[in-house]
């Protein structure tokens, strides 16, 4: 658990803030879509999870994804720095996601509140360190509201669905949540 905690409450909010403050947007939420096949790819390869060709060939469809978003047809793929940040923070995600599988048969709720304390925390500590000033208290109960309800009931969720379905397959059916919000987008 600590492990998970370092990896995805300390080490990948880094690199995605770091990454965000030097590329744009668009191209970074859009590669934010590699902490699916890099979950996948960790659980099959190092955690030894069972996986079946439908998958792997999602976990393919979404990588090749990531290498068109990156590819200028002037100038052919590219690596930025803000780009290699983000995957970066992918990476440590996926770490964290396999690492919380190997506790998920422990309390999710438990698991979720220590992630989002100890992680909260550090990161707290680490903006501070950086010379960033504490918002409001309204601010800071809003967020923890907003925290509790999106970061915690969910992750609680994710947990659930580690434990019965492994990292590999929980990170594809999680991989679907970006085209289900653009197909709600496009629908409202």
């Amino acid at each position: 658990l600590g492990g998970a905690i370092l990896a995805g409450g300390a080490v990948g909010p880094v690199l995605l803030m770091s990454g965000l403050s030097l590329g744009s947007a668009a191209e970074s939420a859009l590669l934010l879509n590699l902490e699916g096949p890099f979950t996948a790819v960790l659980a099959w390869f190092v955690f030894h999870e069972h996986f079946d060709r439908r998958i792997a060939t999602g976990m393919a469809a979404i990588a090749a994804g990531a290498v068109v978003l990156a590819w200028n047809p002037s100038q052919g793929p590219r690596l930025t720095w803000s780009g290699l940040m983000i995957a970066g923070a992918c990476l440590a995600w996926a770490v964290d996601n396999n690492l919380t599988r190997k506790v998920s048969a422990s309390d999710p709720v438990q698991i979720a509140a220590l992630k989002g304390l100890i992680a909260g925390a550090v990161n707290t500590a680490l903006a501070l360190g950086w010379g960033r000033k504490l918002p409001g208290l309204a601010t800071i109960g809003g967020a923890a509201v907003v925290g509790v309800v999106s970061y915690g009931v969910s992750l609680v969720l994710f947990i659930l669905a580690l434990r019965r379905l492994g990292a590999g397959r929980t990170a594809a059916y999680f991989s679907t949540a970006p085209f289900v919000g653009a197909l709600g987008g496009v629908v409202a």
